[in-house]
């Protein structure tokens, strides 16, 4: 065997020369293919900065044990083929080139085009070695259903004599290497999808896009395609908390805890209108039965966005009104949820726009700039200019463009003037209401700054505005900024899907914030349909280093609880998740649990959750997950009317705990979608065969409790 090396092309063959597709017969849209018969695996080496890839058992052994020589080693990288020209219908064969010795590159190139494996052919750099196996082929740039896109990327060393290719189904390994200096040369060839890869994007699917997936939801997933499930979603109605009474602002002195025994609905009149215990409850009792899975984690999503918090308001009634309408609004218009959330009374006392005044010369006072300086901040536009992509616009100096100074800010907070609490119920209305959370806030004219004001992009609000024209011209001024697309899609794409997304996935996503395809801005429906279904979120793996999020507290204990098919009144995973640095609802500023722009120590990486991860709460995970699963039951809190404790349900598991090996399998498909190692198997088979056969149970919980406390589980890839 020649030695083996990259996957390149040129030697003679002028840099990035790319052959028309021969027309080949269309199959129907509707065409399944046949499982793959075979699977390409990719190598890389070091020192050669070199890629190859081969789909042959045999010479992967020949690699795998150094016959190749010192320094290949299997990238992770995969994707399925057909070893024969009739093992379906409409394939075209791949011919396989290495570069001819003493003339061409130390490397290997692959074509499925005819045209182009002719031309190479007549390369006296390069020599033929025959078909290395069978795929569909894409029609007017394009893979057909059932198939995912191969794409190739060129190191443009032509010129050096090193021509080298890489051959991906990942698309985010595709976008870092163009940005390395590979060229983009697009998708070569179609891989036919099989059955495990379906199964692996369904449950990477629930992980991001709900609490964790359930067996019976990836069975809905397999069965009406990734945006056929997205379709029946969105159609879903809202489903609402609890409704909780009305309580005064202040805590009258007759509503205290009574702790005498047996508990009553009424017992704990403190904690339970004053703390939001309940709506914890509620939050975490919906996140492991929701009826309406993604409005529920888009609704979440959107609540570390737009913060309140209850450090700041206890008010159980209050925040749940305030969720509620996160909820509501998960689906609708950006510029809609805007309005809301400015107008919702727990934001007004949060960030202090409730009973925001105009400026008073006798008093001294100015409009408070509080709710101006993070609604642009924070929820819409960031501190400076973007490109569509995320990147950072710079100046001619190189130095960042701020969105805005003081004279936008003074403007803001005087367009923001002039609300008060809703008038409670029988009371009468006054200019500044006490604190009251029933209903959207109130203008009052006679406390609104009626002169101009600077808003952003040079635009001027004109005098004379009422408080509710004033507030919708500030606001569509905001939601016109070219900032809000890049900036609020970033986010999505961290929260549902990568911590650190390409330029390419932001631009993508901004691009469909910006118009819907039917001239609609901001249509959250649409976005979040495009954060999902983007190339970089979907396909059945995914290797690039810097793909994938580490699950932050509550959706780890969410996963974890309904991978095991959890029963629980909430109070278990409310205290774990506090415990863990994510009370719920109770975030420790406006700026979230975590910032968005949290880097990895020492790296370049952008990981938004890594802010929490201490070596105190990487043991608590440990210890949570150990509590879920090494118990028959965690028994009801006795100060909680109607508890029912927390369960978990390992039945599937015991089932075929008796051969350690079918045990990690069955763990591997369902929790880790098919990303468990060879090393990992091995670990975890040896533990559960040190635990007695006839242990079932005890086998079953011993592997549970070291995939959900591995990275590959804690880190969402």
């Amino acid at each position: 065997m020649r030695p083996i090396g990259r996957a390149a092309r040129e030697n003679g063959m002028k840099t990035g020369r790319r052959v028309p597709w021969l027309a080949m017969p269309l199959l129907a849209a509707a065409t399944a293919w046949a499982e793959p018969t075979a699977t390409a695996v990719e190598y890389y080496h070091t020192g050669l900065r070199h890629y190859f890839v081969t789909a042959n058992a045999a010479e992967m052994a020949f690699v795998d044990g150094g016959g190749a020589g010192a320094g290949w080693s299997r990238t992770g990288g995969r994707f399925g083929v057909y070893a024969g020209a009739g093992d379906a219908a409409g394939l075209a064969p791949v011919c396989r080139f290495y570069g001819t010795p003493g003339i061409g590159p130390n490397s290997h190139f692959y074509t499925a085009n005819a045209a182009e494996c002719d031309f190479v052919k007549s390369q006296p750099g390069w020599t033929y070695e025959g078909i290395a196996f069978h795929v569909p082929v894409p029609q007017a740039g394009a893979c057909p259903a059932s198939t995912t896109p191969v794409m190739r990327t060129y190191n443009d060393r032509a010129s050096a004599n090193d021509s080298n290719h890489r051959f991906t189904v990942d698309a985010t390994v595709q976008a870092r290497m163009v940005a390395a200096g590979h060229r983009d040369e697009g998708t070569v060839m179609c891989a036919p999808l099989s059955t495990d890869d379906r199964h692996a994007d369904a449950v990477r699917l629930l992980r991001q896009a709900t609490f964790g997936p359930a067996e019976a939801d990836i069975a809905r997933v397999l069965v009406l395609g990734p945006s056929g499930w997205l379709d029946e979603q969105f159609a879903l109605p809202a489903s609402a908390y609890p409704a909780y009474p009305w309580m005064p602002a202040g805590r009258p002195d007759t509503c205290v805890d009574d702790r005498t025994q047996p508990v009553r609905p009424d017992s704990y009149c403190a904690r339970d209108n004053y703390t939001l215990f309940p709506l914890q409850l509620a939050f975490f009792t919906t996140a492991l039965a929701p009826s309406d899975p993604l409005r529920t984690r888009m609704a979440f999503a959107l609540s570390q966005v737009f913060v309140t918090s209850g450090v700041d308001n206890q008010r159980n009634y209050a925040m749940r009104h305030y969720q509620q309408m996160l909820r509501d609004r998960a689906f609708g218009n950006f510029y809609d949820l805007m309005l809301a959330v400015t107008r919702s009374p727990v934001m007004g006392d949060y960030l202090d726009m409730a009973n925001n005044n105009k400026a008073n010369p006798a008093t001294g006072t100015n409009p408070n700039e509080n709710y101006a300086r993070e609604i642009l901040q924070l929820f819409t536009i960031g501190l400076f200019e973007l490109n569509a992509d995320g990147t950072m616009r710079l100046d001619a100096s190189g130095k960042p463009v701020p969105t805005y100074d003081i004279d936008e800010i003074e403007g803001f907070a005087r367009a923001f003037t002039g609300w008060t609490y809703p008038t409670v119920a029988g009371a009468s209305a006054r200019n500044n209401n006490p604190r009251n959370y029933l209903g959207d806030m109130i203008p009052v004219t006679a406390n609104h700054e009626m002169g101009t004001k600077r808003l952003l992009s040079g635009i001027t609000a004109p005098a004379n505005l009422s408080p509710v024209d004033d507030l919708a011209f500030a606001h569509r001024n905001i939601f016109e900024h070219a900032n809000v697309g890049p900036f609020i899609g970033r986010q999505l794409i961290q929260k549902f899907v990568t911590s650190d997304p390409t330029p390419g996935y932001v631009s993508r996503v901004a691009a469909v914030f910006a118009n819907n395809g039917a001239g609609i801005r901001g249509d959250l429906r649409a976005v979040l349909r495009a954060v999902l279904l983007d190339p970089e979120a979907r396909g059945a793996r995914k290797i690039d280093p810097s793909y994938g999020k580490l699950s932050e507290p509550v959706l780890w204990l969410t996963a974890m609880a309904r991978a095991f098919n959890a029963r629980s009144d909430g109070v278990a995973f409310r205290t774990a998740a506090a415990g863990l640095g994510q009370n719920v609802y109770y975030s420790p500023s406006v700026f979230n649990y975590y910032p968005p722009d949290n880097r990895l120590p020492g790296g370049a990486w952008l990981a938004p959750e890594f802010a929490l991860q201490t070596t105190s709460t990487a043991i608590g995970r440990a210890n949570a997950a150990n509590s879920l699963l090494f118990s028959a039951s965690i028994p009801p809190d006795p100060t909680v009317y109607g508890a029912t404790g927390t369960q978990v349900d390992l039945s599937a598991y015991e089932a075929v705990a008796g051969d350690a090996g079918a045990l990690a399998d069955r763990l591997d498909r369902y929790l880790l979608a098919g990303r468990m190692s060879a090393a990992m198997r091995s670990a975890i088979v040896s533990a559960v065969q040190a635990v007695p056969a006839t242990d079932r149970l005890g086998r079953a919980r011993a592997a549970a409790w070291l995939v959900v406390t591995s990275p590959s589980f804690q880190v969402e890839r």
